[in-house]
C-alpha cells in the first residue's frame, strides 16, 4: 500500500490484546492507517484503520453509537471478491474506532497517482475504472444492498496481484460529528450534489457519480477537490482521451441523479463497449477466477519481513 513508516508508534498498546501494530502506513488527516500482525496468528498480516472518536466519551453514547453503528459495519464484513476487501474486525479502544481489514501488497491510488505525476493513459484509466463499476454493480445488488458512499482515489487499492480494491467503504465517516454542509459519509469533490446537507442521501447514483469523478480524475491530473462540483471538459485538459471517454464522464456526473447511468452495470458495460476503439485497453486475460480468488485471499496472510 503506501510507504510505510515506524512513526506515531510509541506508547501504542497492542489492540485488544491480539493486534500488534508494526508501522504506518498512511496518515490521512488526524488518523492513520497501520499494518498489523495477528499476535496468536502472525502469518495473518492486517490493515488497521483508525477514526479518532469525539463525543463519544460517555459509556451510554458509545453504547447507542454501536447499536445504531454494527448492523451497517457487519453488512461489510467477509467479502469473497477480489475487488472489495473484507471488513475483518472492528472495535473501539482508547478512544478511537479501529476497522481491520486484510493487508493487500500495493498500492492506494492516490499515492500512485502523486508518484506518476501526470495523467493515465486512456486504456489504463479504462481498466481501472472497469473494475471499480464492476465492484459497485456487486455492492449494491447484493443483499441488503450495500454502497461504496465514500469513493474517491484514496480509497481505491492498486493491489499488487493486478486487481483494483475498494477499501474503507466510508464506515469511518459515520462516527464523525461533520459540518452540516459536508457530504453525508462523502469526499468534497467527489460526492454527488444530493450527498450534501443534513438531508444528504447515498444511493447507487452518488456512486455513479463519483466513479465519473474520478475517471475525469485519472486522465486529467487535476484535483476535483481543488474546485468542487466543476469539471472541465477532458477534451480541453487532455485531447488526446476519446469523445467516446468523455461522453461516460458526462453522463456519469449529471447533476440529476436520474440523468445519470441507470446502474453501475450499465456503466461497465459503457466502458466495455469502447475498448475495442483504443485498442487493448480493458484487461480481458484469460482467467481462472476461482485460482486467483483463493490467491487473493491468501495473499494478506503471507508473513512480511
Amino acid at each position: 500500500m503506501a510507504e510505510e513508516n515506524r512513526s506515531n508508534l510509541q506508547g501504542r498498546p497492542i489492540l485488544q490484546g491480539e493486534y500488534k501494530l508494526l508501522s504506518v502506513l498512511e496518515t490521512v488527516g488526524d488518523n492513520n492507517v497501520y499494518k498489523s500482525q495477528s499476535v496468536n496468528h502472525p502469518e495473518r498480516i492486517f490493515a488497521v484503520h483508525e477514526f479518532k472518536l469525539e463525543g463519544y466519551e460517555a459509556p451510554e453514547k458509545r453504547a447507542v453509537m454501536m447499536t445504531y453503528f454494527r448492523p451497517i459495519a457487519d453488512g461489510y464484513m467477509d467479502f469473497t471478491d477480489p475487488n472489495l476487501s473484507a471488513v475483518r474486525n472492528f472495535f473501539m479502544e482508547n478512544g478511537y474506532m479501529y476497522f481491520l481489514f486484510d493487508y493487500v501488497p500495493g498500492w492506494r491510488l492516490s499515492n500512485y497517482y502523486k508518484a506518476r505525476q501526470r495523467p493515465f493513459t486512456e486504456n489504463s484509466a479504462l481498466d481501472i475504472a472497469r473494475q471499480i463499476a464492476r465492484a459497485l454493480d456487486l455492492l449494491h445488488n447484493s443483499r441488503p444492498v450495500k454502497f461504496m458512499a465514500d469513493l474517491s482515489i484514496s480509497n481505491v487499492v492498486l493491489a499488487s496481484n493486478g486487481y483494483i480494491m475498494l477499501t474503507d467503504y466510508g464506515l469511518g465517516k459515520l462516527l464523525l460529528n461533520l459540518p452540516v454542509d459536508a457530504p453525508r459519509m462523502g469526499t468534497v469533490g467527489y460526492a454527488a450534489p444530493e450527498q450534501y446537507g443534513a438531508s444528504g442521501i447515498i444511493t447507487p447514483a452518488t456512486d455513479i457519480y463519483a466513479l465519473g469523478v474520478l475517471m475525469h480524475q485519472l486522465v486529467t491530473y487535476r484535483d476535483p477537490q481543488t474546485n468542487p462540483g466543476k469539471l472541465p471538459p477532458i477534451e480541453e485538459l487532455n485531447p488526446a482521451i476519446s469523445p467516446e471517454y468523455c461522453q461516460i464522464v458526462r453522463m456519469a456526473t449529471q447533476v440529476d441523479p436520474k440523468r445519470r447511468f441507470l446502474s453501475a452495470r450499465d456503466m461497465e458495460a459503457a466502458i466495455v463497449s469502447i475498448a475495442p476503439k483504443r485498442g487493448k485497453s480493458v484487461k480481458n486475460l484469460k482467467r481462472n477466477p476461482w485460482k486467483e480468488l483463493i490467491r487473493t485471499l491468501k495473499a494478506p496472510f503471507v508473513a512480511q519481513s
